[in-house]
């Protein structure tokens, strides 16, 4: 099972999983929105999600294989904005 460190912006989360890191990063998406309908913590997402199995990365220290999805696409995808 692969653990997977998710950050964008403040939000930080990790997911143990056998799943891809696009299926990571729409789990983390879920649960983002979720903290945020049901305890009104808003963390600051960047305009990009990085999915790394090495731990949390950013633009300045995302690797050449880290995963990173722009965070308007999948949020638009997930259904979260027009």
């Amino acid at each position: 099972m692969a653990k997977f460190y998710i950050k964008s912006g403040d939000f930080e989360t990790i997911f143990s999983t056998e799943k891809e890191p696009y299926d990571v990063c729409r789990m983390a998406i879920h649960e983002f929105i979720g903290d945020y309908i049901e305890n009104g913590q808003v963390d600051e997402l960047d305009e990009h999600i990085y999915i790394d199995e090495r731990g949390f990365r950013d633009y300045a220290t995302a690797q050449p294989d880290t995963f990173v999805v722009e965070t308007f696409d999948i949020m638009k995808k997930e259904g979260y904005v027009k």
